[in-house]
């Protein structure tokens, strides 16, 4: 069965009495959906303001960026899994998307410190620097993320202090993804003024076929077994055997959290769909997971992705990572056990830091990495004065307002991270 995805373009947004969407306008009802967000007897705070592409404006502390999707016909709910969803498969029917508009979920975690520090990365950052980088800038010379281009809801929840970590973020985003079902649900019984049809289910024998692995890290090193934090498929943020999915379960939301606009919209996934049955047969996308572990669980995983691509009948495999460090180890075996069963393979991925001439561009590098494409690399900043801060906590506002220094290397520069070729964050021209 195919996905047909039908997109609202947010061309104005603005609030007003009611949610709802009409030639490209956006209203949203602020109160009504700060009522939802305090549904939750664990939420403490809660506030949303809107922002559009080029004003003098910095949003902060973004722990996540969603695009509001309903399924109105094929099963199943956008972003399933994560916050006890329903977990049926997507990827087939009908999904109403509201296009170029961000949810952006700003939230914080226990001792005033941001949610996302919970990955080494990012830890390290915040000790070698003491400023955070989660932040969006949507104007000027700062506004390098994806984000900065979209129409943006910054949706301000906090959790209570008393409880847990982990029950915190289940209360936050659960909080953030109840405004984003209902902004969804303005557009659920409209008729869109653009429709996309995907099927992979057909293909064409004599086109090569090719499979996208996308190597995603598990949290269990800093987190526990348990955590629901961090990425997830299907709502499983743990280490796990590969994970095959639809491309079309890609596009409707099947892979989520932290960054779930990108997978949601990733450009791979778009171009490699927009291609099938005309000079490839895309067949299927890989979740290799990542972890801490020792050799042969590294090489178990990619042993396993490699496998499973054969079974699908994969020619080529575009691979690609979302760390840096360690791990970027598993993707090199995942590309050695591919070119091992005769799949060609090439890497997407940003470069390293040079370290002022001293370094490498890869951490890793082995005889089998023959295709490469970089996403690449360099610096950016000074990020100069802003006239709002949204998100602002605690009489923050002020410095925030402020220039922000540049954010100089890849490893534990997470502002920077561009794994799948979105564009300006990480870019330097030659």
């Amino acid at each position: 069965m195919s996905l047909k995805l039908g997109t609202f373009p947010v061309e104005r947004l603005e609030t007003g009495s009611e949610t709802s969407w009409r030639d490209g306008t956006l209203t949203i009802d602020v109160e009504g959906l700060t009522a939802l967000l305090r549904e939750d007897a664990n939420i403490v705070d809660a506030s949303i303001s809107i922002v559009s592409p080029g004003e003098s404006a910095r949003i902060i502390h973004v722990q996540d960026v969603l695009e509001p999707r309903v399924k109105v016909d094929g099963g199943g709910v956008p972003f399933p899994g994560v916050c006890d969803r329903s977990v049926d498969t997507v990827g087939a029917g009908v999904t109403h998307r509201l296009g170029n508009l961000g949810i952006i979920e700003s939230s914080m975690g226990q001792r005033g410190a941001s949610v996302r520090t919970s990955t080494a990365a990012e830890a390290l950052q915040l000790k070698q620097n003491e400023r955070p980088q989660d932040f969006i800038d949507m104007s000027g010379p700062g506004a390098i993320t994806p984000y900065a281009s979209l129409h943006n809801i910054c949706v301000s929840v906090d959790a209570a202090e008393g409880i847990g970590a982990e029950d915190q973020y289940l209360a936050t985003h659960g909080a953030v993804l109840r405004v984003v079902d209902s902004i969804a649900e303005s557009v659920r019984d409209l008729t869109p003024p653009e429709v996309e049809e995907f099927d992979t289910a057909s293909r064409t024998e004599s086109l090569p076929g090719v499979v996208f692995i996308c190597n995603l890290m598990s949290m269990e090193y800093w987190t526990g077994p348990d955590s629901k934090m961090g990425t997830a498929v299907y709502g499983v943020t743990r280490l796990s055997a590969p994970w095959v999915l639809k491309p079309e379960e890609m596009l409707d939301g099947a892979v989520s959290q932290r960054v779930s606009w990108q997978f949601s919209n990733n450009p791979l996934v778009r171009e490699l769909l927009g291609r099938h049955g005309k000079d490839l047969n895309f067949l299927g996308c890989i979740i290799q997971r990542t972890n801490w572990g020792g050799q042969r669980e590294m090489q178990l995983s990619a042993n396993r992705s490699a496998q499973a691509a054969k079974m699908l009948g994969a020619d080529g495999v575009i691979i690609t990572t979302n760390i840096r460090g360690r791990r970027f180890v598993d993707t090199v075996l995942g590309i050695q056990a591919c070119e091992k069963l005769g799949i060609k393979t090439t890497l997407i991925t940003e470069e390293e830091d040079d370290e002022n001439g001293s370094a490498p561009p890869l951490l890793v590098f082995t005889p089998e990495m023959e295709a490469l494409v970089s996403t690449g690399a360099g610096a950016a900043g000074p990020f100069p004065p802003v006239d709002r801060v949204l998100g602002a906590r605690n009489g923050d506002a002020e410095s925030w307002s402020e220039e922000l220094p540049s954010i100089v290397g890849r490893y534990g520069a997470f502002h920077l991270q561009d794994y799948y070729g979105y564009g300006r964050q990480s870019r330097v021209d030659y």
